[in-house]
């Protein structure tokens, strides 16, 4: 079985059809919300599609995907960002990986229908699948026992996925699989891709280089407020 873990804080607007991709899948799989403190109607949506609902006090992400994972009763865990969708088949393709592979994420695609937006998601993908370093809006996964032996994700403002996916490089093989995840274009709407492609490298870069992801999640998200 599938466990698929969704975080989420206040998504009433997209989690319904985050939930309604999962459900639709042809697959054996659980879905589990781990709710970050939503005051909107994400968890009137959350008790509607899931089969487990989780609440934490506060939005942490690290801590609500460890929350998930705990609960999870799947030997393969996937992680999904509540602004993301799963095309048909995502879930065969992934019950279809060899025991070799431990672990990996989706190929994605931005939701909105500019051309640059198909330009990033192809240079997005190109770049996971050559570094093995993935993306959170790319639905992470791994198998349950490798996600235990790596002490899940660190709890950290940002980059959570990021040095996740590098820790999981070194447990075994991992890979990118056909999807896409659909993934919500609104902070490329509301901030345009330039800026947004700007600090996504900013972020990775810094990181790289050891900067406090507090310092590089301030940047990240300055004049979102």
């Amino acid at each position: 079985m599938i466990s698929v873990i969704v975080p989420t804080h206040n998504e009433e607007e997209l989690l319904p059809a985050c939930l309604e991709s999962i459900i639709c899948q042809q697959a054996d799989a659980e879905v589990i919300v781990v709710d970050g403190g939503s005051k909107d109607r994400t968890l009137q949506f959350a008790r509607r599609y899931a089969d487990q609902v989780i609440v934490l006090n506060k939005a942490d992400l690290s801590a609500q995907l460890n929350a998930g994972a705990a609960e999870a009763k799947g030997e393969t865990l996937i992680f999904l960002h509540a602004d993301c969708r799963l095309a048909p088949g995502c879930l065969n393709r992934l019950q279809a990986i060899p025991p070799r592979v431990v672990g990996g994420a989706f190929t994605m695609q931005l939701s909105g229908k500019r051309f640059h937006y198909r330009l990033l998601s192809l240079g997005g993908n190109i770049y996971c699948r050559f570094t093995g370093t993935y993306f959170g809006d790319r639905g992470i996964f791994v198998r349950a026992s490798v996600f235990r032996a790596l002490g899940g994700f660190a709890s950290m403002p940002i980059m959570t996925d990021v040095d996740f996916s590098r820790r999981l490089k070194g447990a075994g093989k991992s890979v990118l699989l056909k999807g896409p995840v659909i993934s919500s274009s609104r902070k490329f709407d509301r901030e345009g891709p330039l800026r947004n492609l700007y600090l996504i490298i900013y972020a990775l870069l810094a990181f790289r280089f050891g900067i406090d992801p507090g310092k590089i999640k301030e940047k990240y998200y300055q004049g979102l407020k």
